[in-house]
């Protein structure tokens, strides 16, 4: 297997690409997120067969543009700070991914470039909204996904696989995990569901969460009041 990781297509809400290198390392040659957001997990191992499944339309459907969309295409989208402020030609994929960078961690497309945005790209932060370098940095990395899947569904659309790496990070049991656009779970069915899954499974949460048998890993995004989200991990 290449030693190859990618950055984020967009910054998602929950995203996990910052935390992915404090969970176990895939032990397949094949990675099912069945949950997959911006894939933050599968970003850092993108050489694997990659299964994609997601429930919300919008993300499905800029993995699809990502997936097939060439170099070439992407370099073409102008650089605008108003989504339609982009030219017809740029499908519903391209639009929805310039709609995320124009604010950072959201769980929907923005429409505008958010006053933070551009009060940081005034500061130096050149990812900021739909920049010169977050466009090359998509533009560069999509001949690697490729061979990348995506499923638009819930978690129960993906494939049996013989033996695969399982990322599972769903919306968390808490006041975070509403934020969601689907945020509503039967929690006791999705564990007998994770339980059921071959090969290798990791399933994220929050501290406090109690559908599986979840032990502490990290505090992640402590800031300077030295509070952070303290994760815990179920793997098998």
């Amino acid at each position: 297997m290449l030693k190859l990781k990618l950055k984020p297509f967009w910054r998602y809400y929950g995203g996990k690409w910052r935390a992915a290198p404090r969970y176990p390392a895939p032990l397949h040659g094949t990675i099912v997120e069945p949950f997959a957001g911006a894939a933050g997990y599968a970003m850092r191992y993108p050489d694997r067969r990659v299964v994609l499944v997601e429930k919300y339309a919008v993300v499905a459907e800029m993995w699809r543009y990502l997936i097939g969309v060439t170099e070439a295409e992407v370099r073409r989208i102008p650089l605008v700070e108003a989504v339609a402020d982009l030219p017809a030609w740029v499908p519903a994929g391209g639009r929805y991914l310039v709609g995320f960078t124009m604010n950072a961690a959201v769980t929907s497309p923005r429409r505008v470039l958010s006053a933070g945005s551009k009060r940081l790209r005034e500061m130096g932060r050149t990812f900021e909204g739909w920049s010169e370098n977050q466009r090359e940095r998509v533009a560069s990395q999509v001949s690697q996904i490729r061979h990348w899947k995506i499923i638009e569904g819930d978690y129960t659309a993906a494939p049996d696989a013989p033996a695969a790496t399982w990322f599972v990070d769903p919306p968390y049991n808490n006041a975070a995990g509403a934020h969601y656009i689907h945020s509503a779970l039967d929690y006791r069915a999705l564990a007998s569901w994770c339980l059921t899954r071959p090969g290798q499974l990791i399933v994220c949460e929050n501290e406090g969460a109690n559908w599986l048998p979840f032990q502490p890993l990290a505090t992640f995004k402590a800031g300077v009041n030295g509070k952070g989200s303290h994760e815990v991990i179920y793997h098998r």
